[in-house]
């Protein structure tokens, strides 16, 4: 499997710090990721709209055979949908492989804000939207990726992308994500399999709390995900699909799955399949005194920030080689 960088697997700290690489930016990026021999690159395509066709070729030779994704950070679509649809005309422009998105401002698995029917209709508000702005992505031959932003679960997604009924839009699978909406990684991925467009590679330690956990981004091989057995299950079931290393945010996020009201806007599913989520993290849980917080938490220096998010790159690209 093809395994790239993206951008979000670091912040601004290193343009705060004043480093010579900013990975926040399309070159810096770039840069960063073909030192260290990989296959491709993920980053917003907002940073290559207003980029003119010479300039993008400019772009293009520094990629130097390594491939492009673009993101757009998409929220309530039903709303406006142009995001996404300025985001596939740069992909077109740039020669990107594919367009990831997300369809919510929503986090750590929890939908109690909209409630169980108001869940139900922001999904089905989406599909209109993603109807009229597909032709163009099946005219340009571009893939759409709806990731799992620890907002949606496999089987919404597969119902979403039914709904629309285009040949192009799928997901975009973040692997430690599916912890947060009850599922285990491995089956969400054989659930999206057939629509899967791209994958994220992240991973998390998990921290238990009286409500439920807290993931903490951290270096691949280090946290929850089997990644052996999440690499074997997509090259059988989509060996053509890439991955992006996405190390993720700063900030803890706090699952509270172990609380009634967590489930509310959740359809039943298998209890084997939540009781194995639950055995998953409870497995991995790390001890309750230990410390949650990410160098940002703890507002320590962008100096102290930076090398904290180079470090697990470093150490995410040496699993990879001796690992995967």
């Amino acid at each position: 499997m093809k395994i790239g960088l993206c951008a979000w697997s670091f912040t601004g700290s290193h343009r705060e710090a004043g480093r010579a690489i900013d990975p926040h930016s399309p070159e810096g990026l770039t840069q960063l990721a073909r030192e260290n021999d990989l296959a491709s690159v993920e980053f917003a395509a907002q940073s290559l709209r207003e980029r003119s066709d010479e300039e993008l070729a400019s772009f293009r030779e520094q990629l130097d055979g390594m491939d492009l994704f673009l993101d757009t950070g998409g929220a309530n679509y039903a709303e406006d949908i142009s995001p996404l649809r300025d985001a596939i005309e740069t992909a077109h422009r740039a020669g990107a492989l594919a367009v990831r998105t997300t369809i919510s401002n929503l986090l750590e698995g929890d939908r109690r804000s909209l409630g169980s029917q108001g869940m139900q209709d922001y999904l089905s508000a989406l599909v209109q939207p993603f109807k009229e702005v597909m032709p163009l992505a099946e005219e340009y031959g571009i893939p759409v990726g709806i990731e799992n932003h620890q907002d949606v679960c496999s089987w919404e997604l597969l119902d979403l992308c039914e709904r629309v009924g285009s040949p192009q839009l799928g997901v975009t699978m973040d692997v430690a994500n599916a912890l947060a909406v009850g599922e285990t990684p491995a089956a969400f991925a054989q659930r999206v399999m057939p629509v899967l467009k791209h994958v994220h590679f992240k991973d998390y330690t998990i921290h238990p709390t009286p409500s439920g956990y807290r993931f903490k981004r951290c270096a691949l091989g280090t946290g929850v995900v089997d990644w052996p057995q999440m690499v074997a299950l997509f090259d059988a079931g989509a060996p053509g699909v890439q991955g992006c290393i996405e190390l993720g945010a700063s900030q803890a996020r706090h699952v509270r799955i172990l609380e009634n009201d967590y489930w509310s806007t959740y359809a039943p599913r298998p209890q084997e399949e939540v009781l194995d989520a639950l055995r998953t993290l409870h497995g991995v849980a790390r001890p309750a005194d230990e410390d949650w917080r990410t160098p940002h938490e703890r507002e320590e220096s962008a100096d102290v920030r930076a090398d904290y998010e180079l470090d697990q790159f470093a150490r995410s690209v040496s699993y990879i080689e001796e690992a995967l």
